[in-house]
């Protein structure tokens, strides 16, 4: 059986950051075509977890609960009859209660497709929709998908840079939602000049929190310091100040209560908001370790999606693991993301997942040749 993961569908084009997270709504439909063509089934993972090896099955995952599971991928999986499984945060479902039109309004004349608005996050009426329908199953994907510090090295300064668009999540974690939809790059989310220590996975990290009047001295230092801001000369000054206000590392109870809050609340909330169970856990982005598996096991998980190597090493108390192959309408290369317009590439990066070795060969081929177009580009 083959388990992927999917994030977005139909935003490739949109004005997104993580829009290479996104598969183009052609590569989408062909693929589920293909699916039904070929006689596979697709299943919720109540059903993977009765039988993981079955052949010509296929769990469908997709991560974060983007709007577009809503506008797009819901009417297509539904067309053609078949199942997706959605890994949700709490903490991103958005507040409304209206439900929004999506791709079925259109094939009913209700809308016309430039109306759809696929960008940003399911609210709580959407997924119950979903939930509701069997065709979407919605499990958790933590409550929080934050990063954090872990150590007082600073590698950067605050800017607006996209990629520490997560920053906002934390000095104004009721806008989370709607990140994609606003420009929370503006210095009124998050004020420019902040060090940026070492940072990985919320439920990776033993939390390294640093002395707020710190955080004030480094703002006001970049304020007051000419632009454009020399920032390895700013960081070597404000490490001297860092030695007189040092932070301090979270305690093991600490760091325990808040796993226990990512992952038992996220599943406490998930099933009283939808009226089910809620059996799996994805760690947002395959960051965790040993405690945050424990503590998965004491809230009640049976699954949990992560790399087979990365949980060799663990010891994982009986939770079942959820190995995933990634499907993407994109191949990166250290220069860029490039979309590969070709409509049948996810079946062929599928029929590479499955072990076909021409599909494989063609996937890598055109992989090397993009990395040497990007060399003489």
């Amino acid at each position: 059986m083959r388990t992927l993961m999917l994030h977005s569908v139909g935003c490739e084009n949109e004005n997104w950051y993580r829009k290479w997270l996104s598969i183009s709504l052609d590569h989408f439909e062909n693929f589920c075509k293909y699916l039904v063509n070929n006689n596979y089934e697709t299943i919720f993972l109540d059903d993977w977890i009765k039988d993981p090896t079955a052949k010509k099955k296929v769990v469908l995952t997709f991560d974060d609960g983007y709007l577009d599971n809503w506008v797009y991928a819901y009417p297509i999986l539904k067309k053609y009859g078949l199942k997706g499984t959605i890994f949700v945060n709490p903490e991103f479902v958005q507040n409304e209660t209206n439900i929004r039109h999506n791709l079925e309004d259109v094939w009913n004349n209700k809308v016309n497709k430039s109306d759809l608005r696929p960008l940003g996050f399911c609210n709580w009426a959407e997924l119950k929709v979903l939930q509701d329908s069997g065709v979407m199953d919605i499990q958790s994907h933590s409550m929080s998908h934050n990063f954090y510090y872990y150590s007082d090295k600073i590698k950067d300064i605050y800017t607006g840079q996209p990629k520490y668009n997560w920053l906002p999540w934390l000095t104004q974690p009721k806008r989370k939602p709607y990140y994609i939809n606003e420009d929370q790059s503006q210095s009124d989310f998050t004020k420019y000049g902040r060090p940026i220590f070492e940072f990985d996975r919320a439920l990776r990290v033993r939390r390294y929190m640093p002395d707020e009047k710190f955080i004030e001295y480094c703002v006001d230092e970049y304020k007051n310091t000419d632009k454009p801001v020399d920032k390895k000369a700013l960081i070597e000054k404000i490490n001297l100040k860092l030695k007189e206000l040092p932070g301090k590392l979270e305690s093991d109870k600490a760091m325990q209560d808040r796993y226990t809050y990512e992952l038992a609340e996220s599943r406490r909330i998930l099933q009283e908001k939808l009226n089910k169970p809620v059996d799996f856990i994805c760690w947002p982005g395959g960051g965790f370790n040993q405690e945050s598996i424990t503590i998965a096991k004491k809230a009640g998980y049976k699954a949990m999606t992560a790399s087979d190597n990365k949980i060799k090493s663990f010891n994982t108390d009986g939770i079942l693991n959820i190995g995933r192959n990634a499907m993407t309408s994109f191949i990166q290369t250290p220069k860029r993301d490039h979309y590969i317009k070709n409509p049948q590439f996810l079946v062929t990066l599928f029929k590479y997942h499955e072990g076909h070795s021409v599909s494989e060969y063609l996937y890598k081929f055109r992989k090397l040749f993009l990395i040497l177009k990007d060399k003489v580009a």
